[in-house]
C-alpha cells in the first residue's frame, strides 16, 4: 500500500532478490523518518526493469525518487542491471547494498550509473538513511568512489547516437509486434533466445526513438509501423508484377 502524502517526501524502491532482507530493509527506511515512504519492493530484476521503463515515467505516487538494490542477484548481472536502469532513466537515484568487500565493486557500480555502495551492515547506521536522502535530492551518495549524480551517470553512460536515435531497428519493431500479439517478455526472450533485460532493453530505445512512454502508445506506433511496411511491401510486389508483364509484353512485340 502507497503511504498518503509520499510524493511529499523521499519515495524508495527496493531491489533484493532475498524476501527477508528485503522486508527488514522496508521496515528499517519506513522508520527512519516521516519522509522516507517505501513505495515498492521487488525481488526480480524484470519486474524492476518495467517499472523504470514504463510506471517511473508516469506521473503516480509509485513513483520512486531512489532505487535501493542489491548487487547480488539470481540468473543476472547486477552491475548490467544498474547499466540497463541508468540507461533508461536519467532522474531516478541507485543505491547499492552488498553482503561482500565493496571495494572492488565501487568502480564497477560508478561506471554502470550508481549514486553509491553501502554494505548490509551499513542499511542499521542513520547515515544510509541520509545518503538515500542525498541521492534523492540529486546529488551522489557520500561514501567512498568515484561515484556521479543521476543525471551526470546518465550523461556519461549515453552511447546511442543522433542517427540510431532517429531510427527504430528490425529487432525492436520484431519485438514490440510480439508484444503487440500477446506475447510476454519471458516468451519473447525465449522465442529470440535473448535475456529478458535484453528485450526490454530494445523495447526502452524504441520507446526513446519514438517518443513515447505509454505501452499502449508505443504499440500503437509499432502496429502503424507494421501496417506500413505490409502496405510497402504490396505496392513493391505489385511493380514488380507489372514490371514483369510490361517486359514480357515488350519481348512477345518484338
Amino acid at each position: 500500500m502507497v503511504p498518503k502524502n509520499c510524493d511529499d517526501g523521499v519515495n524508495v524502491g527496493i531491489l533484493d532478490n532475498d524476501a527477508c532482507a528485503l522486508e527488514m530493509m522496508r521496515l528499517l527506511l519506513q522508520r527512519s523518518g516521516s519522509s522516507m515512504h517505501v513505495v515498492w519492493t521487488g525481488m526480480t530484476a524484470q519486474r524492476t526493469l518495467e517499472r523504470v521503463t514504463f510506471e517511473q515515467s508516469a506521473d503516480s505516487l509509485s513513483k520512486a525518487n531512489v532505487l535501493v538494490m542489491n548487487l547480488a542477484l539470481n540468473g543476472i548481472s547486477g552491475v548490467d542491471v544498474y547499466r540497463q536502469i541508468r540507461c533508461r532513466n536519467a532522474s531516478l537515484g541507485i543505491v547499492g547494498v552488498n553482503s561482500y568487500p565493496l571495494d572492488q565493486y565501487r568502480q564497477q557500480l560508478a561506471s554502470a550509473g550508481a549514486q553509491g555502495l553501502f554494505s548490509r551492515r551499513d542499511i542499521f547506521s542513520p547515515a544510509f538513511a541520509k545518503a538515500i536522502r542525498e541521492v534523492a535530492s540529486g546529488k551522489r551518495a557520500d561514501c567512498p568512489g568515484d561515484f556521479l549524480s543521476a543525471r551526470e551517470s546518465y550523461e556519461h553512460l549515453r552511447i546511442v547516437s543522433e542517427k540510431d536515435e532517429r531510427i527504430i531497428s528490425k529487432r525492436e519493431l520484431n519485438i514490440l509486434s510480439m508484444y503487440t500479439k500477446g506475447l510476454t517478455t519471458e516468451e519473447i526472450g525465449k522465442y529470440l533466445n535473448i535475456s529478458c533485460g535484453t528485450a526490454l532493453s530494445h523495447v526502452h530505445h524504441a520507446s526513446k526513438k519514438l517518443g513515447v512512454s505509454k505501452r499502449i502508445e508505443l504499440y500503437a506506433f509499432a502496429r502503424n509501423i507494421i501496417l506500413f511496411k505490409n502496405k510497402i511491401g504490396k505496392f513493391r510486389k505489385c511493380c514488380m508484377v507489372d514490371s514483369a508483364l510490361k517486359s514480357s509484353a515488350i519481348e512477345n512485340i518484338s
